[in-house]
């Protein structure tokens, strides 16, 4: 496989953790693409009563709070990766992924009806979290998850494509999973979401210059309070 696929591979692999943004510029090879989201975030300020129950709803689409998972990676040395969660309020979560090269530190914001990315950068340590102020200020920038879940939904590049599959990882056999994928010229991403724990799987397959493919997958391998 040549030198291009390798770093298109880690490269994917840094920020496959993001899901579309969807605009008319072009994508870039971590899955996601260049420029400003568009109002298919569905943004809203986190509100109470019946909205609130439902932004609720949707955390079960990630680990509990003080949660530490390690996932096992195959096929490139930065599929391994740790990450940390945090909710600082009900309606926000930061993760903390790091992949042996580098930290990365995602912030989303929970709506009724979606997950919006707020951030996502290198970082050099944990940093303090934002307060909560600076987050209600936070622009999105993509989504990470939409309802309805159901096959054919779509948001930025991603579409829901099963909401019944079976999924193995060195943690356990998971039914029930919610699978999201991303089809490029020569790739296809995947990502697979378990209620009450959220991802529990990442799959990056590739086609190289000579015809073969090639394939990376991170899966959950433990999970456990800090």
């Amino acid at each position: 496989m040549g030198k291009s696929y390798v770093v298109m591979l880690c490269t994917m692999l840094l920020l496959l953790g993001a899901c579309g943004k969807p605009n008319s510029t072009a994508m870039d090879n971590s899955g996601t693409s260049k420029g400003s989201a568009t109002t298919e975030n569905g943004t809203s300020k986190p509100g109470q009563g019946k909205e609130h129950a439902e932004a609720i709803d949707m955390i079960d689409y990630f680990p509990p709070d003080g949660t530490q998972a390690r996932f096992e990676g195959v096929g490139n040395e930065f599929a391994e990766f740790e990450i940390e969660v945090a909710h600082p309020t009900d309606h926000y979560v930061i993760i903390h992924e790091n992949n042996g090269g580098a930290i990365v530190r995602r912030i989303f914001r929970l709506e009724p009806n979606a997950i919006n990315i707020l951030e996502e950068q290198v970082v050099e340590n944990k940093e303090d979290f934002p307060d909560l102020p600076a987050l209600e200020e936070m622009t999105p920038t993509g989504v990470y998850l939409k309802k309805p879940f159901t096959e054919g939904t779509t948001f930025g590049f991603w579409t829901i494509v099963d909401t019944d599959a079976t999924v193995e990882t060195p943690y356990q056999t998971f039914d029930n999973a919610l699978v999201i994928e991303e089809k490029g010229k020569d790739y296809i991403n995947r990502k697979y979401f378990v209620k009450g724990i959220g991802e529990v799987k990442r799959e990056s397959v590739m086609q190289t210059t000579d015809g073969e493919e090639f394939t990376v997958t991170s899966s959950l391998e433990s999970i456990e309070d800090l």
